[in-house]
């Protein structure tokens, strides 16, 4: 399933519940992509079509209004929302069960129809909330979905897991999917992706998950067993904001891209003594070149305890 590699890959970072710790830099503008022709109109001008349970669905054409602030996030508002561009054929739950099995990545009937669900909200409710710039069926099973769950395939997560900045469920809820027996905690602090995060826990039908409308910081009174986080901040700036609350065994496992190799060192001479590396997996997605990263560090003692 996952394969080591050497590669590199440029590092990026989404918005996220920072607290007051220092901002995360912002990542390489998106490129331009323009609709493809159909019958002499764009697919963004057309809409799309999907069909659950044996019913036709239609996913409206008409744009909703896009603000200035979200539309300079995708290249001056040249790249539209309208996830028809981006998809290779019609967006259909058949579609989609083909691509997790071009990956061989292993669901279940009842798993499915989840990340079915999952992915028609996101289509519906992302030009209005702006919660992501992976957007097609293709990108999102792989980008969203696979990479996000398969840490509950590399690593046995240890319950409750905490999401730190989960924004729209990454990783948080693809791992719930996954492990319906395992409690996940999403923490994300903007009101209008909790909201969304609260639709995903009702159409998702996930009662192990946990949803905590806050910021996560030193000050926070959460339980939580193994914590994750997925191009939040640096592993310092972490493990120092989770350090009082995380349990003594406790783990955090970070999802980085393969040049994380500064911020293990600075963890490591920073925090030598109270957090110990434990494991650091390099794979790639499955059946891609896309190379990953899950590092783990383990809490041993605390600060006071150290003293």
């Amino acid at each position: 399933m996952a394969k080591k590699t050497s590669g590199k890959r440029k590092k990026t970072s989404k918005g996220a519940s920072r607290g007051n710790l220092s901002p995360i830099p912002t990542g390489n503008k998106a490129s331009k992509k323009t609709a493809k022709k159909i019958d002499g109109k764009s697919s963004a001008q057309k809409g799309s079509s999907a069909s659950i349970g044996g019913v036709k669905k239609k996913f409206p054409a008409k744009k909703k209004f896009i603000t200035k602030n979200r539309a300079s996030g995708f290249a001056g508002g040249k790249r539209p929302y309208d996830y028809a561009v981006y998809e290779k054929e019609e967006a259909t739950i058949g579609y989609m069960k083909r691509l997790f099995e071009k990956r061989e990545f292993k669901v279940n009937d009842k798993q499915l129809g989840q990340y079915w669900r999952y992915y028609e909200l996101l289509r519906e409710m992302n030009a209005e909330l702006d919660l992501t710039r992976i957007m097609g069926i293709e990108a999102t099973v792989l980008k969203h979905f696979i990479d996000c769950a398969i840490v509950a395939d590399i690593h046995e997560l240890k319950g409750p897991v905490l999401d730190i900045g989960s924004g729209p469920g990454f990783p948080g809820a693809p791992i719930a999917v996954r492990r319906p027996d395992l409690p996940v905690v999403l923490a994300e602090s903007r009101g209008k992706r909790v909201k969304f995060l609260e639709i995903v826990k009702k159409e998702l039908k996930l009662d192990n998950v946990t949803i905590y409308p806050r910021s996560v910081t030193e000050d926070s009174k959460i339980e939580a067993c193994s914590i994750v986080t997925r191009a939040v901040e640096k592993i310092p700036a972490t493990l120092r904001r989770v350090e009082p609350f995380i349990p003594v065994g406790g783990e955090v496992l970070f999802m980085k891209g393969p040049s994380c190799g500064q911020e293990i060192t600075d963890a490591q001479q920073y925090f030598k003594g109270r957090y110990r590396m434990t494991a650091d997996y390099k794979y790639d997605l499955p059946h891609t070149n896309q190379n990953r990263r899950l590092v783990v560090f383990t809490k041993r003692e605390s600060k006071e305890e150290q003293k």
